[in-house]
C-alpha cells in the first residue's frame, strides 16, 4: 500500500510540473545611440553603427525610410554574434529652432528578433538630432521570452 501511494504521488507531482506555467518573460530597461553620419544620401535609407545599454555595441544598423508605408519606417540592428533585432519607427513630432535642421521626435516598436533576441517585443520613444547627420537617442522597454527549456 505504501507504494501504491508513493506511486500516486509521484504521478501527482509529475502532472503539476508537465502542466505548470511557462516561466515569466524578461522585460528590461534599454537606452539606444545609433551614429549614422550623412544621413539618408538618396537611397531611402541610413546606415551606421549604435550602442544599446545592455545588449552590447553594434557595428551596423541601417533604417530603410517608408518600408512599412509611408512615415513607418524599419530599422534593423545586427549584432556581432549574428542575432539581429527589427524596430518599426514613426516620427511623432518636430522641434525646430531658428536655422538649425532641428530633431524629430519618433516612436519604436520590437517587432521581432533573431538569435538572443528572438521572440523579442517592446517599445520606445526617442529623438533624432539632424544637426548631426543623424545621431538617434531612444529608451524604451523590451521583453525577452524565457529562453529556460528545462
Amino acid at each position: 500500500m505504501k507504494r501504491t501511494g508513493a506511486s500516486i504521488l509521484t504521478a501527482i507531482v509529475l502532472m503539476l510540473l508537465a502542466t505548470a506555467a511557462p516561466a515569466a518573460a524578461e522585460t528590461q530597461k534599454y537606452r539606444a545611440t545609433f551614429v549614422e553620419i550623412g544621413g539618408d544620401n538618396g537611397t531611402g535609407s541610413s546606415c551606421g553603427s549604435g550602442t544599446i545599454s545592455g545588449m552590447g555595441h553594434v557595428a551596423n544598423q541601417c533604417v530603410q525610410f517608408d518600408a512599412c508605408g509611408i512615415n513607418c519606417h524599419e530599422r534593423t540592428i545586427e549584432f556581432e554574434d549574428g542575432s539581429s533585432v527589427l524596430i518599426v519607427e514613426r516620427v511623432v513630432g518636430v522641434i525646430t529652432h531658428g536655422d538649425s535642421s532641428g530633431f524629430l521626435e519618433i516612436t519604436q516598436w520590437i517587432v521581432e528578433g533573431t538569435g538572443r533576441f528572438e521572440g523579442a517585443t517592446g517599445s520606445g520613444t526617442g529623438l533624432v538630432n539632424l544637426n548631426a547627420g543623424a545621431v538617434i537617442v531612444a529608451s524604451g522597454t523590451i521583453t525577452l521570452p524565457d529562453d529556460d527549456e528545462d
